[in-house]
């Protein structure tokens, strides 16, 4: 392995060729290349044969849409392109067992299982980041993980649907449809985009809660008011800002008490006002011990 040193900073710089990936760049790969795999079976074609002209056309074109969209998504990493692969995976999952077609069967699984690891989505949401900081995705709390799926079923099958019934000239439902479809339109994406938009993050002068699902302001703790870090399998007599999960969650307090303000639905949730003076509190980053590391406290 070669390495040389900056001149201006003294840093050393690792020279090897070809450049090692980061993990979660090694499974943007792995992603793509899966990606590639169902782009190259394209089981949206075999499920148009046999079909009528219009509903052939309109699998195609949303096929191609969608594929291009996620394959763009996994080329520019940031918080919107993690929504975008969270929402559309799970449709060629669907779209490769309806067309009974075995390779992209198997390559969407492994887009969608790799999509949904902890590390792919700490990649993605650190491509939004600004100078120093390092981010780590926050885990989706459960009460939130069934309105999300509902929502999105919602969405799917209100823009797939709308699309197919007018396709076949079946205005009678296609048409209510479509009315729907635009509402959910309006709504729903934003809202799953919020799930995204969770994060920790860790700069040089201490720690940054960014989670507008749980929290009405984003929380901002100087390290020097840091008084310890650690792992927690229960929230104890902290205030819990993990919006409810399950498993362990990173507990941090500090010097002193800091007022912390709630999003509406926590506070209702937790029977309290929005505004709480905490002197220590519970979140739950996906990757706990790296984020504990990277605070090195």
């Amino acid at each position: 392995m070669n390495y040389t040193e900056d001149a201006s900073f003294g840093q050393a710089i690792d020279m090897s060729f070809p450049p090692r990936l980061s993990p979660g760049a090694r499974l943007v790969a792995i992603t793509l290349v899966a990606w590639i795999v169902i782009g190259i079976f394209v089981p949206w074609h075999t499920l148009g044969e046999g079909a009528s002209d219009p509903v052939s056309i309109a699998l195609v074109v949303w096929g191609w849409l969608l594929w291009i969209a996620v394959a763009i998504a996994l080329l520019v990493p940031s918080p919107l392109s993690a929504t975008v692969v969270h929402a559309i995976s799970p449709l060629a999952v669907v779209c490769a067992a309806l067309a009974v077609d075995a390779p992209s069967l198997f390559a969407s699984l492994v887009a969608l299982i790799v999509l949904r690891s902890a590390v792919l989505m700490d990649y993605m949401v650190q491509g939004g980041a600004y100078g120093q900081e390092q981010r780590f995705a926050l885990r989706t709390p459960v009460p939130f993980m069934a309105p999300a799926v509902l929502a999105w079923a919602l969405l799917m099958v209100s823009v797939f649907g709308s699309t197919f019934f007018l396709a076949t000239q079946q205005w009678w439902i296609g048409t209510p449809l479509l009315a729907l479809a635009a509402v959910a339109l309006r709504i729903i994406p934003q809202r799953l985009h919020r799930l995204s938009r969770r994060w920790l993050v860790i700069v040089p002068s201490g720690v940054v809660v960014h989670d507008h699902l749980v929290l009405a302001e984003t929380v901002m703790s100087p390290r020097n008011k840091i008084a310890s870090l650690a792992v927690a399998e229960t929230h104890s007599e902290s205030a819990d800002f993990t919006g409810g999960v399950l498993g362990p969650r990173l507990a941090i307090e500090l010097r002193e008490p800091d007022k912390i303000v709630l999003s509406k639905i926590t506070a209702r949730t937790l029977g309290t006002t929005e505004a709480l003076h905490v002197r220590s509190f519970h979140i739950a980053p996906r990757r706990i011990n790296a984020a504990r590391a990277a605070l090195n406290l």
